[in-house]
Protein backbone atom coordinates (compact mmCIF):
# COMPACT_ATOMS: atom_id res chain seq x y z
CA UNK A 1 0.00 0.00 0.00
CA UNK A 2 1.42 3.40 -1.01
CA UNK A 3 1.41 6.41 1.30
CA UNK A 4 -1.38 8.05 -0.72
CA UNK A 5 -3.47 4.86 -0.54
CA UNK A 6 -2.95 4.83 3.21
CA UNK A 7 -4.01 8.47 3.49
CA UNK A 8 -7.13 7.73 1.43
CA UNK A 9 -7.96 4.77 3.67
CA UNK A 10 -7.48 6.90 6.79
CA UNK A 11 -9.73 9.65 5.40
CA UNK A 12 -12.45 7.16 4.48
CA UNK A 13 -12.29 5.65 7.96
CA UNK A 14 -12.50 9.15 9.43
CA UNK A 15 -15.55 9.88 7.29
CA UNK A 16 -17.21 6.67 8.46
CA UNK A 17 -16.55 7.55 12.09
CA UNK A 18 -17.98 11.03 11.58
CA UNK A 19 -21.12 9.58 10.01
CA UNK A 20 -21.59 7.35 13.05
CA UNK A 21 -21.55 10.45 15.28
CA UNK A 22 -24.60 11.99 13.64
CA UNK A 23 -26.74 11.59 16.75
CA UNK A 24 -24.21 13.08 19.19
CA UNK A 25 -22.67 15.98 17.26
CA UNK A 26 -24.50 19.16 16.26
CA UNK A 27 -25.48 19.02 12.59
CA UNK A 28 -23.52 22.15 11.67
CA UNK A 29 -20.32 20.73 13.20
CA UNK A 30 -20.78 17.38 11.49
CA UNK A 31 -21.43 18.91 8.08
CA UNK A 32 -18.31 21.08 8.38
CA UNK A 33 -16.10 18.15 9.40
CA UNK A 34 -17.45 15.96 6.60
CA UNK A 35 -16.87 18.78 4.14
CA UNK A 36 -13.18 18.93 5.10
CA UNK A 37 -12.77 15.17 4.73
CA UNK A 38 -14.57 15.10 1.36
CA UNK A 39 -12.43 18.00 0.16
CA UNK A 40 -9.25 16.12 1.10
CA UNK A 41 -10.48 13.02 -0.76
CA UNK A 42 -11.19 15.16 -3.84
CA UNK A 43 -7.67 16.62 -3.69
CA UNK A 44 -6.25 13.11 -3.45
CA UNK A 45 -8.18 12.00 -6.53
CA UNK A 46 -7.29 15.21 -8.38
CA UNK A 47 -3.59 15.03 -7.57
CA UNK A 48 -3.51 18.28 -5.59
CA UNK A 49 -3.45 16.83 -2.07
CA UNK A 50 -0.51 18.29 -0.17
CA UNK A 51 -0.48 21.48 -2.25
CA UNK A 52 -0.81 24.81 -0.44
CA UNK A 53 -4.06 26.53 -1.47
CA UNK A 54 -2.42 29.98 -1.18
CA UNK A 55 1.06 29.79 -2.75
CA UNK A 56 0.60 26.45 -4.59
CA UNK A 57 3.76 25.19 -2.92
CA UNK A 58 3.96 22.05 -0.80
CA UNK A 59 2.48 21.68 2.66
CA UNK A 60 5.13 20.34 5.05
CA UNK A 61 5.27 16.53 5.03
CA UNK A 62 5.39 16.23 8.80
CA UNK A 63 2.31 18.39 9.26
CA UNK A 64 0.41 16.39 6.64
CA UNK A 65 1.31 13.15 8.38
CA UNK A 66 -0.17 14.55 11.58
CA UNK A 67 -3.24 16.05 9.87
CA UNK A 68 -4.06 15.02 6.26
CA UNK A 69 -6.76 17.74 6.05
CA UNK A 70 -4.26 20.63 6.00
CA UNK A 71 -4.34 22.93 2.97
CA UNK A 72 -1.96 25.77 3.90
CA UNK A 73 1.81 25.67 4.39
CA UNK A 74 3.52 27.34 7.34
CA UNK A 75 4.69 30.31 5.26
CA UNK A 76 1.10 31.18 4.37
CA UNK A 77 -0.40 31.05 7.86
CA UNK A 78 -1.81 34.29 9.22
CA UNK A 79 -0.03 35.93 12.21
CA UNK A 80 -2.83 34.74 14.52
CA UNK A 81 -2.57 31.19 13.18
CA UNK A 82 1.21 31.22 13.63
CA UNK A 83 0.91 32.35 17.23
CA UNK A 84 -1.65 29.64 17.95
CA UNK A 85 0.66 27.03 16.39
CA UNK A 86 3.61 28.31 18.42
CA UNK A 87 1.57 28.01 21.63
CA UNK A 88 0.57 24.46 20.72
CA UNK A 89 4.20 23.52 20.03
CA UNK A 90 5.37 25.04 23.31
CA UNK A 91 2.75 23.05 25.19
CA UNK A 92 3.64 19.86 23.30
CA UNK A 93 7.33 20.37 24.12
CA UNK A 94 6.56 20.75 27.83
CA UNK A 95 4.39 17.61 27.82
CA UNK A 96 7.02 15.58 25.97
CA UNK A 97 9.83 16.70 28.29
CA UNK A 98 7.69 15.85 31.33
CA UNK A 99 7.30 12.27 30.07
CA UNK A 100 11.05 11.68 30.12
CA UNK A 101 12.46 9.88 33.16
CA UNK A 102 15.45 11.36 35.04
CA UNK A 103 18.55 11.95 32.92
CA UNK A 104 20.81 10.49 35.61
CA UNK A 105 20.22 7.30 37.56
CA UNK A 106 22.17 4.93 39.79
CA UNK A 107 20.51 1.63 40.63
CA UNK A 108 21.70 -1.79 41.77
CA UNK A 109 25.22 -1.54 40.36
CA UNK A 110 24.24 0.42 37.25
CA UNK A 111 24.77 4.06 36.34
CA UNK A 112 22.80 5.62 33.47
CA UNK A 113 23.20 9.10 31.92
CA UNK A 114 21.31 10.74 29.06
CA UNK A 115 21.92 13.58 26.63
CA UNK A 116 18.68 14.44 24.76
CA UNK A 117 18.54 17.43 22.40
CA UNK A 118 15.53 17.90 20.08
CA UNK A 119 16.24 19.70 16.83
CA UNK A 120 13.04 21.72 17.23
CA UNK A 121 10.38 22.17 19.92
CA UNK A 122 9.44 18.48 19.88
CA UNK A 123 11.43 15.34 19.13
CA UNK A 124 10.96 12.01 17.42
CA UNK A 125 13.74 10.49 19.55
CA UNK A 126 12.47 8.20 22.27
CA UNK A 127 13.96 7.34 25.65
CA UNK A 128 12.40 5.61 28.61
CA UNK A 129 13.55 3.87 31.75
CA UNK A 130 11.52 1.65 34.06
CA UNK A 131 12.74 0.80 37.53
CA UNK A 132 12.02 -2.75 38.66
CA UNK A 133 9.02 -3.26 40.92
CA UNK A 134 10.76 -5.96 42.98
CA UNK A 135 14.30 -6.75 44.10
CA UNK A 136 16.24 -8.91 41.67
CA UNK A 137 14.25 -7.80 38.63
CA UNK A 138 16.04 -5.98 35.79
CA UNK A 139 16.17 -2.28 35.07
CA UNK A 140 14.42 -1.74 31.72
CA UNK A 141 15.39 0.99 29.24
CA UNK A 142 14.78 1.82 25.58
CA UNK A 143 16.17 4.27 23.05
CA UNK A 144 14.33 4.82 19.78
CA UNK A 145 13.84 7.11 16.81
CA UNK A 146 10.51 7.69 15.04
CA UNK A 147 10.54 8.24 11.29
CA UNK A 148 10.29 11.81 10.07
CA UNK A 149 10.85 14.94 12.09
CA UNK A 150 8.94 17.45 14.15
CA UNK A 151 5.31 17.04 15.13
CA UNK A 152 4.55 13.87 13.15
CA UNK A 153 7.59 12.07 14.58
CA UNK A 154 6.76 13.23 18.10
CA UNK A 155 3.24 11.80 17.76
CA UNK A 156 4.66 8.39 16.81
CA UNK A 157 7.15 8.73 19.67
CA UNK A 158 4.41 9.49 22.20
CA UNK A 159 2.34 6.54 20.99
CA UNK A 160 5.37 4.27 21.23
CA UNK A 161 6.07 5.53 24.75
CA UNK A 162 2.58 4.52 25.89
CA UNK A 163 2.72 1.17 24.07
CA UNK A 164 6.00 0.08 25.59
CA UNK A 165 5.02 1.16 29.09
CA UNK A 166 1.81 -0.84 28.82
CA UNK A 167 3.53 -3.96 27.45
CA UNK A 168 6.74 -4.06 29.49
CA UNK A 169 6.77 -6.81 32.12
CA UNK A 170 9.66 -8.94 33.46
CA UNK A 171 7.94 -12.16 32.41
CA UNK A 172 7.72 -10.99 28.77
CA UNK A 173 10.94 -11.44 26.82
CA UNK A 174 12.33 -8.43 24.98
CA UNK A 175 11.81 -10.28 21.68
CA UNK A 176 8.11 -10.80 22.50
CA UNK A 177 7.81 -7.21 23.73
CA UNK A 178 9.09 -5.82 20.42
CA UNK A 179 6.89 -8.22 18.41
CA UNK A 180 3.78 -7.08 20.28
CA UNK A 181 4.68 -3.40 20.03
CA UNK A 182 5.38 -3.83 16.31
CA UNK A 183 2.03 -5.47 15.66
CA UNK A 184 0.10 -2.80 17.53
CA UNK A 185 2.03 0.04 15.88
CA UNK A 186 1.32 -1.50 12.44
CA UNK A 187 -2.40 -1.54 13.16
CA UNK A 188 -2.78 2.11 14.13
CA UNK A 189 -0.28 4.11 12.04
CA UNK A 190 0.28 4.99 8.40
CA UNK A 191 2.83 2.86 6.50
CA UNK A 192 5.27 5.79 6.48
CA UNK A 193 5.14 5.96 10.29
CA UNK A 194 7.63 3.59 11.88
CA UNK A 195 10.33 3.66 14.53
CA UNK A 196 13.69 2.08 15.22
CA UNK A 197 14.20 0.89 18.78
CA UNK A 198 16.89 -0.58 21.00
CA UNK A 199 15.61 -2.20 24.19
CA UNK A 200 17.74 -3.38 27.10
CA UNK A 201 17.33 -5.05 30.44
CA UNK A 202 20.06 -4.54 33.03
CA UNK A 203 20.35 -7.32 35.61
CA UNK A 204 21.99 -6.95 39.03
CA UNK A 205 24.90 -9.27 38.15
CA UNK A 206 26.09 -7.22 35.14
CA UNK A 207 24.14 -9.12 32.51
CA UNK A 208 22.59 -7.00 29.74
CA UNK A 209 19.82 -8.40 27.55
CA UNK A 210 19.43 -6.53 24.24
CA UNK A 211 16.88 -6.56 21.41
CA UNK A 212 17.24 -4.36 18.35
CA UNK A 213 14.50 -3.22 15.94
CA UNK A 214 16.46 -1.59 13.13
CA UNK A 215 18.29 0.84 15.42
CA UNK A 216 21.96 1.89 15.07
CA UNK A 217 24.27 -0.62 16.75
CA UNK A 218 25.30 0.34 20.29
CA UNK A 219 28.98 0.64 21.15
CA UNK A 220 30.51 -1.29 24.03
CA UNK A 221 33.71 -0.05 25.66
CA UNK A 222 35.54 -2.58 27.82
CA UNK A 223 39.10 -3.77 28.45
CA UNK A 224 39.23 -5.22 24.92
CA UNK A 225 38.53 -1.83 23.35
CA UNK A 226 35.48 -0.34 21.63
CA UNK A 227 33.27 -2.25 19.21
CA UNK A 228 29.68 -2.25 17.91
CA UNK A 229 27.24 -4.80 19.26
CA UNK A 230 25.89 -6.78 16.30
CA UNK A 231 22.28 -7.85 15.84
CA UNK A 232 19.22 -6.10 14.43
CA UNK A 233 15.63 -6.70 13.36
CA UNK A 234 13.15 -4.73 11.29
CA UNK A 235 11.97 -1.32 12.51
CA UNK A 236 8.67 -1.28 14.39
CA UNK A 237 5.59 -0.55 12.32
CA UNK A 238 6.74 -1.73 8.89
CA UNK A 239 5.70 -5.40 8.79
CA UNK A 240 3.09 -6.65 11.25
CA UNK A 241 4.47 -10.18 11.57
CA UNK A 242 8.14 -9.26 12.08
CA UNK A 243 10.06 -11.34 14.60
CA UNK A 244 12.89 -10.24 16.88
CA UNK A 245 15.79 -11.86 18.67
CA UNK A 246 17.72 -11.07 21.84
CA UNK A 247 21.38 -11.29 22.70
CA UNK A 248 23.22 -11.08 26.02
CA UNK A 249 26.30 -9.14 27.09
CA UNK A 250 28.17 -9.45 30.36
CA UNK A 251 29.64 -6.19 31.57
CA UNK A 252 32.33 -5.99 34.22
CA UNK A 253 32.79 -3.09 36.61
CA UNK A 254 33.84 -0.02 34.61
CA UNK A 255 32.54 -1.31 31.25
CA UNK A 256 30.37 1.15 29.34
CA UNK A 257 27.63 0.68 26.75
CA UNK A 258 26.65 3.65 24.58
CA UNK A 259 23.27 3.91 22.84
CA UNK A 260 22.56 6.71 20.37
CA UNK A 261 20.24 7.80 17.59
CA UNK A 262 21.39 8.47 14.04
CA UNK A 263 21.41 12.21 14.74
CA UNK A 264 24.93 11.53 16.05
CA UNK A 265 26.52 9.15 13.55
CA UNK A 266 24.70 10.55 10.50
CA UNK A 267 25.51 14.19 11.22
CA UNK A 268 27.00 15.43 7.94
CA UNK A 269 28.62 18.25 6.04
CA UNK A 270 29.49 18.65 2.38
CA UNK A 271 32.63 16.65 3.17
CA UNK A 272 30.73 13.57 4.32
CA UNK A 273 29.19 11.86 7.33
CA UNK A 274 30.40 11.72 10.93
CA UNK A 275 30.07 7.92 10.90
CA UNK A 276 30.40 5.08 13.36
CA UNK A 277 34.19 4.93 12.91
CA UNK A 278 34.72 8.42 14.32
CA UNK A 279 32.05 7.72 16.96
CA UNK A 280 34.00 4.66 18.14
CA UNK A 281 37.25 6.62 18.11
CA UNK A 282 35.98 9.37 20.41
CA UNK A 283 34.45 6.80 22.76
CA UNK A 284 37.79 5.01 22.90
CA UNK A 285 39.45 8.26 24.04
CA UNK A 286 36.90 9.16 26.70
CA UNK A 287 35.56 5.77 27.87
CA UNK A 288 36.98 6.11 31.39
CA UNK A 289 35.51 9.54 32.10
CA UNK A 290 32.41 10.09 34.27
CA UNK A 291 29.34 9.42 32.14
CA UNK A 292 28.17 13.05 31.95
CA UNK A 293 31.63 14.11 30.74
CA UNK A 294 31.75 11.18 28.32
CA UNK A 295 28.46 12.24 26.70
CA UNK A 296 29.55 15.88 26.52
CA UNK A 297 32.80 14.84 24.83
CA UNK A 298 30.93 12.73 22.25
CA UNK A 299 28.67 15.66 21.45
CA UNK A 300 31.60 18.10 21.29
CA UNK A 301 33.46 15.86 18.83
CA UNK A 302 30.41 15.86 16.56
CA UNK A 303 30.23 19.66 16.75
CA UNK A 304 33.92 19.86 15.89
CA UNK A 305 33.26 17.68 12.84
CA UNK A 306 30.31 19.87 11.78
CA UNK A 307 32.52 23.00 12.03
CA UNK A 308 29.56 25.31 12.42
CA UNK A 309 27.21 23.50 10.04
CA UNK A 310 23.75 23.01 11.57
CA UNK A 311 22.56 19.68 12.89
CA UNK A 312 19.90 18.05 10.74
CA UNK A 313 18.25 15.75 13.27
CA UNK A 314 17.37 15.19 16.92
CA UNK A 315 20.24 13.96 19.06
CA UNK A 316 20.11 11.33 21.80
CA UNK A 317 23.09 9.75 23.54
CA UNK A 318 22.62 7.33 26.43
CA UNK A 319 25.50 5.78 28.34
CA UNK A 320 25.24 3.00 30.92
CA UNK A 321 28.04 1.66 33.04
CA UNK A 322 28.51 -1.23 35.38
CA UNK A 323 29.72 0.20 38.71
CA UNK A 324 31.62 -1.63 41.45
CA UNK A 325 29.30 -2.93 44.17
CA UNK A 326 30.04 -1.97 47.76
Amino acid sequence: MTTLDAVREELLERRERLASLAVTVRESQLVELLRHVDSALERLDGGSWGQCAVCLGTVEEGRLAADPLLTICLDCLSPAERKALERDLETAALVQAALLPPRRLEHDGWEVALLWEPLGPVSGDHYDLLRPAHAGEPLHLVVGDASGKGVSASLVQSHLHALLRALAAPEVSLAALLARANRLLCEVTLPAAYATLLAARLYPGGRVELANAGHPRPLVADRRGVRPVEGAGLPLGLFCEAEYATRDLQLAAGDTLLFYTDGWTEASTDEGEYGIGRAAAVLRRVKDRPLAELLAACRADMEEFLAGAPRGDDLTLLALRRTPLG
